[in-house]
This record gives structure tokens, C-alpha cells and sequence, in this order.
């Protein structure tokens, strides 16, 4: 075997390697950052669960209810509570957008029904601020979509309602 020959040959052998190490490099990085969706996905679903055991807790009992401040602790009983669940279903699909296990179209439709019963209405009423300075401040492109359609759905709805 020549020089040149031998040469080619370890340089191919270097040239198979470096791709092999550049693919296992390429694959950890890509294994790592599904991880992080993954993780983030877990902490997001644990912190939802723990707001639904609050509410919860405050459904159940109207002197824990005042402590979530805002208007929810002058409500009548019965309006707090249906205020409570509203927030609940609310955020149920909210948590479904988020994940994209719901699509606007979904979102809207469930948002037609939801806002032609009153508490619905009444609910965003009261709790849509709060809802659009959070997804202001959010980074989550996701989340401003979500209260921009719930918003513009409501406004629809008021001016069938009014």
C-alpha cells in the first residue's frame, strides 16, 4: 500500500468519526432540550395542580376563601363559589392551550357556550383583568393568544347579551 493510499485511509477513518461524534453531540443536544419540555411541562401540571387543591380548600370553606384577597371575599356565597369553578374551568383550558392539546378552534367553541351562561360572563368580567395583565407580562406568546381569543370571544358575547 502506498503512502497516499495509507493516508486517505486514516484520514477517512477521522473524517467517519468526526461525523459519528458530531451526530452523538447533535443527539445529546436534542435529548437535553426534550428533557427541558418535559420538566417544564411536569412543573407546570404540579403548580396546577396545587391552584386546583386550593380552590378546592376554598370552595369548601368560606373562611380560607377571603384569603385570595380581591373582590372574591365580598361576593354572596353562591356567587363565590361559581366564580371559584368558573376560575377553575378557566384554567383547565387554559392548561390544554398551553400543552396544545387544544386548538383555537376548540378554545372558541367552548368559549361560545361558557359566555352565554351568565356566570361566565360575569366571571371574565371580574377576573379578565387580571388575566390580561398576567399574559402581558408573560414571555409565553401561547398565553397572550389564549386571553386575546377568551377576550374577543366575551366581547362578542356582551354584545349579544347586552
Amino acid at each position: 500500500m502506498s503512502q497516499r493510499t495509507e493516508r486517505l485511509g486514516v484520514l477517512s477513518v477521522a473524517v467517519i468519526s468526526l461525523v459519528v461524534s458530531v451526530a452523538a453531540l447533535v443527539a445529546a443536544g436534542l435529548s437535553l432540550v426534550y428533557q427541558a419540555q418535559q420538566t417544564r411541562l411536569v412543573r407546570d401540571e404540579s403548580m396546577r395542580n396545587h391552584h386546583r387543591e386550593l380552590l378546592a380548600m376554598a370552595l369548601d370553606d368560606p373562611d380560607l376563601r377571603v384569603s385570595w384577597g380581591g373582590t372574591i371575599a365580598e361576593l354572596p356565597e353562591e356567587t363565590a363559589r361559581q366564580s371559584m369553578f368558573a376560575n377553575l374551568i378557566v384554567t383547565w383550558w387554559n392548561s390544554g392551550y398551553m400543552i396544545k392539546d387544544m386548538s383555537d378552534g376548540q378554545l372558541s367553541l367552548l368559549l361560545d357556550s361558557f359566555f352565554r351562561g351568565e356566570v361566565g360572563r360575569e366571571y371574565w368580567g371580574r377576573a379578565g383583568q387580571g388575566w390580561r395583565d398576567a399574559a402581558q407580562l408573560s414571555k409565553s406568546k401561547r398565553q397572550k393568544r389564549f386571553v386575546s381569543i377568551v377576550e374577543a370571544k366575551y366581547q362578542s358575547a356582551l354584545a349579544v347579551h347586552s
